[in-house]
């Protein structure tokens, strides 16, 4: 189940990107980027099961999906507040996503409001059960955790 899980978050992670704000994946190695600032963005769901999604990414990487979701040319500075107020519409529309695509359409699930929280330095990646996907966009590692809270 949590290979299939994984999978299913693999997909709408990848998908969202390419459709939502047309970046794509360059592969799923893990790089050092020890110069960048991190962010976490988290989104929960309620209905028949509860759970939770975190986006764990660059700084740079949040800019980056804001210019594109704006429609900037690349290189535009992008306010903090807005690459914080695109990452959450993205997380919005990854959970919302992966919701539909894990429980199906007929369920029906409420979702919270995203929050972004500043980790400073490079996290350490600790996957203690959760199902994780990450990945490479533009150089820009990025990680995205599920946890189910009930079933």
């Amino acid at each position: 189940m949590q290979q299939q899980m994984t999978a299913t978050l693999t997909t709408v992670l990848s998908d969202v990107l390419a459709n939502l704000a047309f970046m794509f994946s360059d592969g799923d190695e893990f790089r050092e980027q020890p110069e960048e600032s991190w962010i976490e963005t988290s989104v929960g769901y309620k209905g028949s099961v509860e759970g939770d999604l975190r986006l764990v990414c660059t700084r740079t990487f949040a800019g980056q999906l804001a210019e594109n979701l704006l429609g900037l040319d690349s290189g535009n500075s992008v306010s903090e507040q807005e690459s914080n107020d695109a990452v959450c519409e993205f997380m919005n529309v990854v959970c919302g996503q992966f919701v539909t695509a894990a429980h199906g359409v007929v369920a029906v699930f409420n979702l919270t409001i995203p929050t972004v929280t500043e980790l400073g330095e490079q996290p350490y990646v600790e996957e203690n059960g959760d199902e994780v996907t990450q990945m490479s966009v533009d150089g820009q590692w990025l990680q995205l955790r599920h946890n189910q809270i009930s079933a």
